[in-house]
């Protein structure tokens, strides 16, 4: 696989299992059974074992990890390579397992953490981060669209995802139900950028 960037994979899935050391840092002091999901109220609704939770958390990060890294550099050898945008999206993985698994662990040994604001803030966070990037694509993955129609499409699409990592963060300061709000928007946020990407490719 001449394609893969050895170097940023295994930096990469490194970063991601981090939070393993951290987890066995504090062995002691968990819990048996850790609170690894949560509703929107940001109340525990699915427990798992500490092994689970210190051990089988990261490393399932790291798989997909793995696939993102093999996605990225695939359609880099295939489209030319979008440097600053492969950056951001193999770093969110990496950042995601840290905060995450940090936040889990905070709050498994007690500590007032609000997970409803972590996750919201850590997944508006990646919505900007890749709604910024969008608009200089020049094709679509699958699709012969010629360069403008798939600039054209990819700015429309970066745009709606922008505000849609905006929207995700400002729920945080607004009661939970906003935040189900959000979610729900998810869906037309999918059919608007799948329609608008028909009408335009098939001008």
């Amino acid at each position: 696989m001449k394609f893969m960037k050895w170097k940023s994979l295994i930096i990469t899935i490194l970063v991601t299992l981090l939070p393993i050391l951290l987890g066995v840092a504090l062995w002691n002091q968990l819990p048996a059974e850790i609170a690894v999901h949560f509703d929107i109220n940001g109340n525990p609704d699915n427990f798992a074992s500490k092994g689970f939770a210190v051990f089988g958390l990261p490393l399932l990060m790291a798989l997909l990890q793995i696939i993102c890294c093999a996605i990225n550099d695939v359609k880099a050898y295939q489209h030319g390579p979008r440097v600053k945008f492969e950056r951001i999206t193999k770093w969110i993985i990496p950042c995601m397992s840290i905060v995450l698994q940090s936040a889990i662990f905070a709050f498994a040994l007690g500590k007032n953490v609000d997970m409803r604001s972590v996750a919201l803030l850590v997944v508006g966070a990646v919505m900007i981060a890749i709604g910024n990037y969008l608009p200089k694509f020049d094709y679509i993955k699958n699709y012969n669209l010629d360069t403008e129609k798939a600039r054209k499409i990819n700015r429309f699409v970066g745009i709606e995802t922008v505000i849609m990592g905006v929207l995700s963060i400002v729920s945080i300061f607004l009661p939970p139900i906003f935040s189900l709000y959000w979610i729900i928007l998810l869906i037309p946020y999918a059919a608007v950028a799948v329609v608008y990407g028909i009408v335009v490719g098939r001008k």
